[in-house]
């Protein structure tokens, strides 16, 4: 884990992550926090161990000020899951506000990464915690590169920066054919690319402030900074100049499912479903989703044929504005519902007109619903 981030969350100076295998006894919940000066300003007795928080920062991180800690990283750490802030009334701040904070208090999930004792299941809580922070990009970049030609190349640092960070809507479901595209491309020819990218990203060639001018080196250093913490995801392996899907120890992917040549479960419920071209206002969507695997043996129970189901876009966008919550799936002949755990919020989808798949197999896709749930999320209601 990155040491700005473990110095960050921990809670007192002596509290560090030793090794693999030593269980930290969990910090107390609360601290207080007060709005102050700068650096330079006076302390106030009651916030000591606020202040260790971030002499610890800066002793490992050689970042973070009082006021930067709590109006920019907390905010971030917010945003990740891990933090809850507080005003002077006790009141949540929430949604990432920049509003004055008296407190702060660690997540269950801030708890869980420093108290863990698995490497595996910590790198599996930082990524969902860095997903949340770049609103699921994460686990669209690695949908789409394991589900395309390139899931046992490496995508170049130029790829990623130009193509596969760009979270546009329009650009999602384009990006493979860019990547396409720019391997189209002679070596010299992407050197010229690249070089009118950089002429066109001059700081001097825009009006305004910072936030409407276009700074290629920036661009560049908020890439690498990226590559850092995505280094530490279940999703990728990173290098200095490029990044590929995680076959490694703390990896989702194993070997034998990235050297496989064909597209696989997607392909393969197209078969077994009887649909032979796809259907352009449809997608593909898994029921239990991509990002629920903690580790190979679960990804290979959500990478299967029986957990995906052919939606039309509307609904598929029902899903995802419920953050994938509806996972458990009843089904018949001529109709799906999907349901979130509380069932509270239902999804139906009636077959030929707002989900395509073959009626006879709804019981096998039900049935083999129970088991991933179970499995994953120790699920056990019929």
């Amino acid at each position: 884990m990155a040491e700005w981030f473990k110095a960050a969350v921990l809670k007192t100076v002596g509290r560090v992550i030793l090794a693999p295998g030593v269980r930290i006894p969990p910090p107390p919940p609360f601290f207080k926090i007060r709005i102050l000066g700068d650096d330079e300003g006076v302390l106030e007795s009651d916030c000591d161990e606020y202040y260790r928080i971030v002499e610890a920062v800066n002793r490992r991180a050689g970042i973070g000020t009082i006021n930067s800690l709590k109006k920019n990283f907390f905010v971030d750490f917010e945003r990740m899951g891990l933090l809850r802030r507080f005003n002077k009334k006790g009141e949540p701040v929430g949604n990432g506000k920049r509003s004055p904070v008296y407190y702060a208090q660690l997540s269950d999930a801030a708890i869980s990464l420093i108290t863990s004792t698995s490497i595996v299941e910590r790198h599996k809580i930082f990524t969902d915690a860095l997903d949340r922070l770049f609103a699921n990009e994460l686990t669209h970049i690695a949908e789409t590169l394991y589900y395309c030609n390139y899931k046992n190349d490496p995508i170049s640092i130029w790829e990623f920066m130009l193509i596969l960070s760009d979270d546009r809507p329009k650009y999602r479901k384009e990006k493979i054919k860019l990547v396409d595209s720019y391997r189209e491309l002679k070596l010299w020819q992407q050197k010229n690319a690249i070089d009118l990218i950089k002429k066109y990203c001059n700081p001097k060639n825009f009006p305004g402030n910072k936030a409407t001018q276009r700074d290629f080196g920036n661009w560049k250093n908020e890439t690498q900074q990226i590559f850092t913490l995505l280094k530490n995801t279940v999703y990728f392996d990173i290098t200095k100049s490029s990044l590929r899907l995680n076959t490694g120890t703390y990896g989702i992917f194993s070997e034998t499912q990235i050297k496989r040549r064909s597209l696989g479960a997607k392909h393969e419920y197209l078969a077994n479903h009887g649909i032979k071209k796809k259907i352009p206002t449809f997608e593909l969507d898994h029921i239990v989703p991509f990002s629920s695997a903690r580790n190979k043996e679960e990804f290979k129970l959500v990478d299967n044929w029986r957990n995906l189901v052919y939606l039309r876009n509307d609904k598929h966008e029902l899903k995802t504005r419920n953050k994938d919550r509806n996972v458990v799936l009843t089904a018949t002949e001529g109709e799906i519902h999907l349901d979130d755990f509380d069932h509270k919020k239902r999804i139906s989808a009636r077959n030929g007109e707002s989900a395509v798949y073959a009626g006879k197999l709804a019981g096998n896709m039900q049935k083999y619903n129970r088991e991933i749930l179970k499995a994953i999320f120790g699920y056990t209601e019929n």
